[in-house]
């Protein structure tokens, strides 16, 4: 019985060793700007990178200005994370902005705070559009806020 096993397990390391992912991990971002209101309120990174990778991939016709970006990210409480050059796969959108290898390079994630009950919300990217920096608008699955009481964490 013991020498029937050692071709399957043979053949499972070959597959652990040659599988897994290759997607990048999402760094945390080198540094938040917080909107976030009330008492002892801080941003939370694990929500950012969480949010970042719950996006559609398809860009939404707005085209925002960083000045209303900022505006609504302060009125609905929330936060912008910075990166740098951090990549997200999102092939579709990649390929609209001029990126052959499936991956959006991602300076800074905007989040407004969804509203009570939303199952979706709009967030904002600035990538690197044809090497140029702009800022484009995604929906976001994750609703959670990323606001929360204490001191910012990772």
């Amino acid at each position: 019985m013991t020498r029937t096993l050692w071709p399957w397990l043979g053949t499972a390391l070959v597959l652990a060793a040659c599988g897994g992912s290759k997607a990048p991990v999402i760094a945390p971002p080198a540094k938040i700007d917080s909107f976030c209101v009330g008492y002892n309120m801080a941003p939370r990174a694990t929500a950012l990178a969480a949010i970042m990778t719950s996006t559609d991939d398809k860009l939404l016709p707005a085209h925002p200005l960083p000045q209303a970006i900022v505006g609504e990210v302060r009125a609905a409480t929330g936060a912008i994370g910075h990166w740098d050059g951090q990549l997200l796969a999102l092939p579709n959108t990649a390929k609209t902005l001029g990126e052959s290898n499936g991956y959006v390079r991602v300076d800074a994630l905007a989040v407004p705070n969804a509203q009570a009950g939303a199952s979706t919300r709009t967030v904002y990217f600035q990538v690197r559009d044809h090497g140029v920096r702009r800022w484009i608008a995604l929906t976001a699955y994750d609703v959670q806020n990323v606001c929360i009481a204490g001191r910012p964490q990772a």
